[in-house]
């Protein structure tokens, strides 16, 4: 094995550069890949204002209630001991209106552990747009040529690309989303490599933009980029301004960057948080875009992400909806969750006001199909 480790390095450093050499030597990302990375820092308030509530008097269906059989193979156990037999390392946290209804930590994560969020970054990049369009500086409806102009002169169809397209994954762009390890693929160059601006420059198109939704974490790097060009402010620091220090987070978040020199945020996947101030993104939404009596952002723009359609595989800025099937048809759900590579999932049932968080390095289960079967249990 370690031969064979030797000779991909050689190949790589041989013919394609520095990208797969870092691809081969990192190998599959986990949840502390990020440390490999150049980093900004998303800093909170010096002083944590306390939000979430853990108190003795609240509902306790969750810490003590067992469960067996579905589709999940509970045996005869609450959702805390599950979690320990298949998340691993790992967190999970269950909040109702600021309450704090269950809180378990796994392995070596503890309170406050930063953990990389994979994919669940999409949907915190979208809100930072939304944000950027009702403060002005972005139109949805304007083209990705409006913001990043460097692509004026690559493929023509970059100006039929707007950022409506972006959000609901809808772009057209021929790039393969693969997850097996594979040092050379087009999601390894994305993730390890540099200056990604130079990267969107090759890129081409299968389909018209806004035809297809093809889900694909170029879309959001391109979104990512967008966002810091049109309002002249780093990423890191938009997101502080914007969403960490106004929602009152308990600890500094991270963003990976492209490299040291272009510091172009990983806006698609490169987010480094903890389960605690995750929850308050879900609070944020099931509030409507409000929070201690303040707009954070316009509830037109919550309802359109966590309201999607079928004709879009019940995905909208960065957020996917629970089908269920209902007379023999599928239908979407008001129930709505972000999702991460390793079963990183940010879940939200609005009618019964709960917040699922987990973060981990093992994906046990399809942990938002569990929460919404235990939405469903507790509805009934």
């Amino acid at each position: 094995m370690k031969r064979l480790y030797y000779i991909l390095l050689g190949i790589s450093v041989t013919f394609t550069g520095c990208t797969t050499t870092k691809a081969i030597k990192c190998g599959n990302p986990s949840t502390d890949t990020y440390l490999n990375f150049a980093l900004d820092t998303i800093a909170t308030h010096d002083t944590v204002k306390q939000v979430l509530i853990s108190s003795n008097n609240h509902d306790r269906y969750f810490e003590d209630s067992k469960f067996s059989g579905g589709r999940f193979n509970l045996n005869n156990e609450t959702i805390g001991e599950y979690f320990s037999r298949v998340r691993g390392n790992g967190a999970l946290l269950i909040v109702r209106n600021d309450t704090v209804l269950l809180e378990k930590y796994y392995g070596n994560f503890s309170k406050l552990s930063p953990s990389n969020i994979f994919s669940v970054t999409k949907a915190v990049t979208a809100l930072l747009c939304v944000i950027a369009v009702d403060e002005g500086y972005i139109s949805i409806t304007a083209p990705i040529t409006d913001y990043i102009h460097e692509l004026s002169n690559a493929d023509p169809q970059f100006k039929e690309l707007t950022i409506e397209h972006l959000l609901d994954m809808r772009t057209g762009l021929d790039f393969e989303e693969s997850y097996g390890w594979n040092p050379f693929s087009e999601m390894a160059k994305l993730y390890y490599g540099k200056d990604v601006v130079k990267q969107f420059k090759k890129l081409r198109f299968k389909a018209k933009p806004g035809t297809v939704h093809y889900y694909n974490s170029m879309a959001t790097a391109l979104l990512g980029v967008a966002i810091e060009k049109a309002t002249g402010i780093p990423f890191a620091q938009y997101l502080q301004e914007k969403i960490w220090k106004p929602l009152d987070m308990e600890s500094n978040a991270f963003i990976s960057l492209d490299d040291n020199k272009h510091r172009q945020a990983k806006a698609y996947g490169g987010l480094v948080t903890n389960v605690r101030d995750l929850a308050k993104i879900g609070r944020l939404y099931i509030n409507g875009g409000m929070y201690d009596g303040k707009r954070i952002v316009n509830k037109e723009w919550i309802d359109r992400s966590t309201h999607s359609s079928l004709d879009n595989e019940a995905y909208s800025f960065g957020w996917n909806n629970i089908i269920t099937r209902i007379n023999n048809k599928d239908v979407v759900t008001p129930r709505f969750f972000a999702i991460g590579l390793y079963g990183q999932v940010l879940f939200c049932d609005p009618i019964q006001n709960l917040v699922f968080v987990t973060l981990g390095d093992k994906k046990g289960c399809e942990y938002h199909l569990l929460f919404d079967d235990f939405c469903n249990l507790i509805c009934k």
